[in-house]
């Protein structure tokens, strides 16, 4: 018998329900990338055709029917292994056809997949389906073959298993199952017994205090925060919290009075029915809270990459500061603060060190270096011993004194790339040249570093880290392409966001600089790449203008011809027919684009600063309620955003103190590298926690 092979779900249909789309939208996107062409490719140069889907929006396309595609393959999956073992029944393939998630196939097919034989399958081996049959039909018949071979109780407990297992892998029941939970499911979490604390080792009881306000939790499921749901998990994960979703004796009478309709029966179940159906769904509701909760925790996720997407995307568009020298410190007590001297064009020129508790021999190594390297400006990172260094250099240095978030330095200090970049430099100096490359071009400096491990997001060490890196990697694609990339001066690093450009493409790039036109290229790059990359790759000297915009060469005759012809919305419509035959996509949003990309020729698209001029030590000791600091926003999180007021700990300025009126997302209010002005409302001494308010001040 030839295997049952599954009909090819229509994706463009799912999709364009799903997500709301038309499904012309979907087909062009699909075909696009089915060609090769990338995200920023197609959100830039064929909006045309997409009805204006931007990067998000495709990506979403394309996501969903991997997803869908990959529903389908584990559906073909389970039905060929069920046939194969010759244990498929109409119900099962009932079932596999209504799953909707990957979660539930996988539930579905467990017991098949299992060497061990399942109790209710060895009960219908013995040929006990006939007794469960009866049982469903609220009566309790056993054939007389049967009680000659098989003691009665092992019939009844064997058919009892039979629909207890039909229960658990029942779809419809299952559905209504998770729609009940939530709808009206309870979720909770209470903190571990003191005998299992006991257990943990220091460092993860050092974090049982931070867990107190889930120590007698609970939430309606539909109503938990995000950032709660990560946070019951971590608890979770820790061994501090037992987390679980609530049984509810309601839901338990819906899904029984579902299963009494799914067998046709009015009356109450007789014993060995409600006992069946009592042992289905115990295991159904185990499964369905494993994929609940699970369905939460990518909730969580999401949420969270979402807010760790908007503040990366902050930190990577704050505005570069190039041709300046600067002495970049990285601050330490023990082991010292490294210096290196980076000239005007980024070169690391000069490495030393210094020691905070020998500071004659500091002050000297100081003056020597601003004697002899003329430095523009001092920038020290935000590590262990910063106060003390700002200090010491605005004694002896009159510039620009500005501190920046060291996190993920050490991280690529440590890096294949970091040692393929310098190969003779010790990790320690990497480390150091990083801090003072984030002041003069933070884009092109933290795309070497790790995503995950920059530090403007929150709960990112409880993700996936695949997960993680794809997600925060289409920020830092959205970027670079955004931004647009001189080509004679970025690095490798740089141009393999480009679109189109993997590091073999981009080392060809950087190997054959420096470029006269974006022409030239085309020799450099396959047909390919060329063409999903060129519009994105800027040549500031060439002769032709528009190879320092966004317009693409395929659009250059249109753009010549809209810039001769002074066409503009007015017009358009008189010199439509001319356009289109230089460019068959072009409609009114081309020319918009073209218009604006030919206007900002030359101009830096990043033009907000994060960086943080060093300021006067604050002892936390001598701040009290009531006083008012300039800071600056270092992370936006759902619950808030931390402020930098030049403490040792960033302050908290809770989502219920941005604003006189009620704040859903704090991202509306303020962005990571906003400067605003706080209120401190609270100071905790023992944990070194300080509440701020953005009202009344």
């Amino acid at each position: 018998m030839s295997p049952t092979l599954l009909p090819t779900p229509n994706y463009t249909q799912i999709i364009s329900k799903a997500l709301d789309y038309r499904e012309s939208q979907i087909n062009i996107v699909l075909e696009l990338t089915a060609e090769g062409a990338t995200v920023p490719f197609i959100a830039r140069y064929r909006k045309e055709c997409t009805g204006n889907l931007d990067e998000t929006d495709i990506r979403a396309i394309i996501e969903l029917q991997t997803k869908e595609e990959n529903l389908y393959k584990a559906k073909q999956t389970a039905i060929n292994g069920i046939e194969e073992l010759g244990k498929m029944t109409p119900e099962f393939m009932a079932n596999i056809l209504a799953a909707k998630t990957l979660k539930e196939v996988e539930e579905l097919y467990k017991p098949y997949k299992s060497k061990k034989k399942t109790k209710a399958m060895i009960a219908i081996e013995k040929g006990f389906q006939v007794v469960a049959d009866a049982i469903k039909a609220n009566s309790l018949a056993i054939p007389e073959n049967l009680l000659t071979e098989f003691p009665r109780e092992e019939i009844i407990e064997g058919a009892i298993e039979i629909i207890g297992a039909e229960v658990s892998a029942n779809a419809n029941l299952r559905h209504s199952l998770i729609a009940e939970i939530n709808k009206s499911g309870d979720i909770s979490a209470s903190k571990k017994s003191d005998k299992m604390l006991d257990k943990l080792n220091t460092k993860d009881t050092e974090q049982i205090p931070k867990f107190a306000l889930y120590f007698e939790f609970r939430s309606r499921i539909n109503r938990i925060k995000p950032y709660q749901i990560l946070a019951l998990n971590r608890g979770e994960n820790l061994g501090i919290l037992n987390v679980k979703l609530e049984k509810d004796e309601m839901i338990l009478s819906l899904i029984r009075a579902a299963y009494r309709g799914i067998l046709g029966l009015k009356n109450a179940f007789i014993e060995e029915l409600e006992s069946g159906f009592k042992i289905g769904y115990d295991a159904l509701w185990s499964s369905v809270e494993n994929e609940i909760r699970g369905e939460l925790s990518e909730l969580g996720e999401d949420d969270s990459i979402k807010t760790f997407q908007t503040n990366l995307q902050a930190l990577l568009m704050t505005r570069p500061e190039y041709g300046k020298t600067i002495l970049a410190i990285d601050p330490g007590y023990r082991a010292g603060c490294k210096m290196c001297v980076i000239d005007s064009l980024g070169n690391p020129i000069l490495f030393d060190k210094m020691f905070l508790h020998e500071m004659e021999n500091a002050r000297a190594k100081l003056m020597n270096i601003f004697k002899k390297h003329s430095i523009d400006t001092v920038v020290v990172g935000n590590g262990t011993g910063c106060d003390e260094t700002c200090t010491l250099v605005a004694e002896l240095f009159s510039g620009d004194v500005f501190v920046v978030n060291e996190s993920g330095a050490s991280v690529y200090s440590a890096s294949p790339v970091a040692q393929e970049e310098f190969p003779d430099l010790d990790s320690l100096d990497r480390g150091t040249v990083s801090i003072g490359r984030r002041y003069i071009d933070p884009l092109s400096e933290l795309v070497k570093v790790p995503v995950g491990s920059i530090g403007v997001g929150m709960y990112q060490h409880d993700i996936a880290e695949k997960k993680l890196t794809e997600k925060l990697g289409y920020v830092v694609e959205d970027v670079v392409n955004q931004v647009g990339i001189n080509v004679n001066t970025a690095s490798i690093y740089v141009l393999q966001h480009i679109s189109g450009i993997d590091k073999r493409e981009a080392k060809k790039i950087y190997n054959h600089r420096p470029y006269k036109s974006r022409a030239i290229l085309q020799k450099t790059l396959s047909e390919k790449a060329y063409n999903l990359a060129i519009g994105f790759l800027r040549v500031p000297e060439s002769k032709e203008p528009l190879d320092n915009t966004d317009i693409h060469p395929d659009q250059y005759a249109l753009a010549k011809y809209i810039l001769e012809h002074t066409v503009n919305e007015d017009n358009f419509s008189e010199h439509a027919k001319e356009m289109i035959a230089l460019y068959p996509y072009t409609n009114r949003d081309t020319l918009n684009f073209i218009l604006q990309s030919y206007a900002e020729i030359g101009v830096e698209k990043r033009v907000n600063s994060t960086h943080t001029k060093a300021r006067k030590k604050v002892a936390m000791e001598d701040v009290k309620d009531g006083d008012v600091f300039d800071g600056v926003v270092r992370n936006v999180v759902a619950f808030g955003a931390f402020v930098d007021i030049g403490l040792k700990n960033d302050g908290l300025v809770h989502v219920s103190q941005m604003a006189d009126k009620f704040v859903s997302n704090p991202m509306d209010i303020v962005n990571v590298g906003d400067r605003v002005k706080v209120r401190v409302i609270g100071i905790d001494l023992k944990t070194g926690k300080i509440q701020l308010s953005m009202k009344e001040v």
